[in-house]
């Protein structure tokens, strides 16, 4: 790697059988790599700063993720916008067929409505013609 100009290098292991441990990194220091510190952040949680990327490395409980260092927020990946796309169209849709559902359950009323209002009408004509006898 050190050829090639590689100036870090990172590896991630589900099981950390493979390299000892989850998360691991190695940085080019006058033609040697050397350890990138990781950090246990919490249980199950590793954390690295990659000089490279400008970025932190963060193992979550067998996710990677990256961090920017100046925000402090996730950066998203392409499954996690993804699935907050489609967490997004499926809470549209449900949106929707709740509006259509409160919309036909309107029109149900109102039919009702209309059709009382037309009971009360021949109630009171025939109260009006009984009256009359």
């Amino acid at each position: 790697y050190a050829a090639f100009g590689v100036r870090e290098y990172w590896r991630f292991d589900h099981t950390g059988e493979s390299h000892g441990t989850r998360l691991a990194g190695d940085r080019l220091v006058e033609g040697r790599y050397e350890p990138i510190e990781i950090a246990e952040v919490s249980a199950g949680v590793l954390e690295g700063r990659s000089a490279a990327l400008g970025l932190v490395l963060r193992w979550d409980h067998g996710q990677l993720g990256w961090i920017d260092p100046a925000t402090g927020e996730h950066i998203p990946t392409f499954d996690s916008e993804r699935a907050a796309r489609v967490a997004e169209a499926e809470a549209r849709r449900v949106a929707e067929s709740g509006r259509r559902t409160a919309e036909a359950g309107r029109r149900t009323e109102e039919v009702a409505r209309r059709a009382a209002e037309a009971r009360v009408r021949e109630l009171e004509a025939e109260i009006r013609r009984l009256e009359g006898r």
